[in-house]
């Protein structure tokens, strides 16, 4: 059995085992949770900051990608792979532009070793009408960084939601130019 760490949304963590292979400090294990400031912490930090750039990020686009390494590569449903602080960035920001008012809420994580799963449901207004939707996020870490996002979610409500009204059309063909 693996030794997880593992919180329900409410921090700190329910326990704390973890073998804490990303980078070890102390014995905890730490990420990097801006890479302008060059600061590290414990994964639990890691996964708050996480938490709150999704409660709004449109307002903190610019941090979506300070809490990754520069390498990163981010896979989800319909969109081809980016690699890169940039490229990430660009993705994300046509992403808004199509869906405004998206937001992310985390419902719980696990750490162990490498890698840490986030479960969370993601919500939007897409054609007129407001859907929810869940997602499962499985990040990589190397030398103490996240260097991989890989998004789990059945995509088929979202696109429905984009085919099946000329407002979520227009979103959609939004999401595609990035304007």
């Amino acid at each position: 059995m693996f030794p997880f760490t593992m919180s329900n949304g409410n921090y700190p963590p329910v326990a704390s085992q973890s073998n804490g292979t990303a980078s070890q400090a102390n014995g905890t294990a730490t990420l990097l949770t801006s890479a302008r400031a060059g600061r590290r912490g414990p994964v639990a930090e890691w996964v708050a900051a996480f938490a709150e750039v999704w409660s709004d990020p449109a307002r903190h686009l610019d941090r979506i990608m300070d809490i990754f390494g520069p390498d990163i590569r981010l896979v989800a449903p319909g969109y081809k792979p980016t690699v890169g602080h940039e490229a990430g960035r660009r993705a994300f920001a046509k992403t808004l532009i199509a869906l405004p008012d998206l937001t992310g809420k985390v419902l719980r994580w696990s750490h162990s070793g490498e890698v840490i799963f986030v479960e969370m449901t993601f919500s939007a207004t897409i054609g007129g009408r407001y859907l929810t939707w869940y997602n499962v996020d499985r990040f990589l870490i190397r030398d103490g960084c996240v260097v991989e996002r890989v998004a789990y979610f059945n995509p088929t409500k979202v696109r429905l939601a984009f085919l099946t009204s000329l407002r979520g059309l227009e979103q959609f063909i939004r999401l595609r130019r990035g304007r």
